[in-house]
């Protein structure tokens, strides 16, 4: 996936990629049998299937994302409002590379975070 990509995904798509790209899970999207509506779970390798974190939508989460940049040494040097709740987060790393994405808080992090781990 190229990473100008990232900038489309949402919702229940944005926190599958992470989960699969940011973490290294084994991701398989599926629909959730009470609602009908396009979900996805995950595991890590040996590990049981779990419903994929919330990472675009949740605080808790999104801090786990935080969390798994700077250990690939990225920053969150910046965020900047761009009008009707959605921000602008930028990351920057040791050796210099910037990356950015706009959206809400949340989903802008987590794609700023898969453009730094995919480029």
């Amino acid at each position: 996936m190229a990473p100008s990509t990232f900038e489309e995904l949402s919702g229940r798509e944005l926190d599958a990629a992470v989960a699969r790209h940011l973490f290294g899970f084994e991701v398989e999207e599926r629909e959730n049998t009470k609602t009908g509506a396009k979900d996805a779970v995950c595991r890590a390798p040996g590990k049981d299937w779990v419903r994929v974190a919330y990472y675009s939508a949740s605080m808790g989460a999104s801090l786990n994302v935080q969390l798994a940049i700077q250990n690939r040494g990225w920053k969150w040097v910046d965020q900047r409002p761009r009008g009707s709740g959605e921000v602008r987060v930028v990351l920057e790393h040791a050796d210099g590379r910037v990356v950015e994405a706009s959206g809400p808080v949340n989903e802008a992090l987590c794609r700023a975070a898969l453009k730094a781990v995919v480029s």
